[in-house]
């Protein structure tokens, strides 16, 4: 399903996306990150919030251990600079993670319950993916809520991760 290079590109390429989107929206009103908007989270920060309680989440997954959360739209972190911290911790800990698998470990299944107590087995690659394709898709969100502020969001695109900045990162891209 997913390989070692392209676990290693794919939380790379989470890490870059996540600052350049926390660097971008440091830039922002304070009153634009808390603005009720349309859709299920209301807010930019509940979104981010709910980005890294899923992040944590998998993490927790693939550790094999509880979790804490009972609710994916928890908000531990109402403040950008404390969740800008946690998130920091957690890419760093998915980059880690990337590079200390093996082909076999990650086509390793994982036996895991859902928020709302549902069982699954997954893959140790396939929940990576599933990461990745998360953080992306709520990106996409926080961009429509930019365009209602107005202003231009961050281009955090995997086209322009792999040819304008992973050429050029050192060890923290």
């Amino acid at each position: 399903m997913i390989n070692l290079p392209t676990t290693q590109l794919l939380t790379r390429y989470k890490r870059w996306a996540d600052q350049l989107l926390f660097a971008s929206l440091a830039s922002l009103a304070p009153e634009e990150l808390t603005r009720q908007r349309a859709g299920p989270m209301k807010t930019m920060i509940a979104t981010l919030n709910h980005i890294y309680v899923v992040d944590r989440i998998w993490q927790a997954h693939l550790e094999g251990r509880l979790h804490g959360f009972s609710s994916r739209q928890a908000m531990p972190y109402p403040q950008l600079d404390e969740l800008w911290g946690a998130q920091q911790e957690v890419d760093d800990w998915f980059v880690d993670w990337g590079t200390g698998q093996t082909e076999a470990s990650l086509k390793r299944s994982i036996d895991f319950a859902f928020i709302s107590g549902n069982q699954g087995t997954m893959t140790a690659g396939g929940m990576l993916l599933h990461v990745v394709n998360h953080g992306t898709y709520h990106r996409g969100w926080l961009v429509q809520m930019y365009f209602e502020i107005p202003a231009i969001p961050p281009m955090t695109d995997l086209s322009i991760y792999l040819t304008e900045a992973a050429p050029s990162c050192d060890i923290k891209c």
